[in-house]
């Protein structure tokens, strides 16, 4: 089952486990879709209100751009778990495999690439968290400034992710 099918109960039983997956990478992406997800509530809580009229264009904007970026998030948190699984098989490939360094070597690089996109995403997921804060409804500039907080806290943790992978794509040379 997918990690955005999972309950919140379930899915926190997995994380807590001593499974591998899901990790810190797929914390990250969920990060930054809840993001995504508070910006789309203050736009909504903005657009076509009294004293909003001005800014309720770019509330829109705002807003379609944070769902877009929520959804190319999901498929990219649910490739994480996918990406580190596939770290994990290569390393269990026998050692007298021929293949073995090169299919570490393929499954690491790919793994470095998802966080990678995880972090520009939510890089940018926290700059339109800055935009709305600022133009928002003021009774939820809360909500956006948590928003700007978790995109901030998804883009350092996937980074955390490309650091350790690309140190370990160095040791084999």
């Amino acid at each position: 089952m997918g990690v955005g099918k999972q309950s919140i109960e379930k899915f926190q039983k997995a994380l807590s486990s001593k499974n591998p997956t899901p990790g810190g990478g797929v914390v990250a992406g969920l990060s930054a879709q809840f993001a995504a997800s508070l910006i789309e509530m203050v736009c909504n809580l903005t657009i076509d209100k009294k004293g909003y009229e001005k800014v309720s264009k770019v509330a829109i904007k705002l807003r379609k751009d944070a769902s877009e970026l929520k959804v190319k998030l999901a498929k990219l948190t649910e490739e994480d778990a996918v990406a580190y699984e596939k770290v994990m098989l290569a390393y269990k490939l026998d050692k007298t495999n021929p293949k073995r360094k090169e299919a570490i070597k393929k499954a690491l690089k790919h793994a470095i690439e998802v966080p990678m996109e995880v972090r520009k995403l939510a890089q940018e997921i926290e700059k339109i968290g800055y935009r709305a804060s600022k133009i928002g409804n003021k009774n939820a500039v809360s909500d956006a400034k948590t928003a700007i907080h978790l995109a901030h806290a998804a883009s350092k943790s996937a980074l955390e992710n490309v650091v350790i992978n690309k140190k370990a794509l160095a040791k084999l040379g």
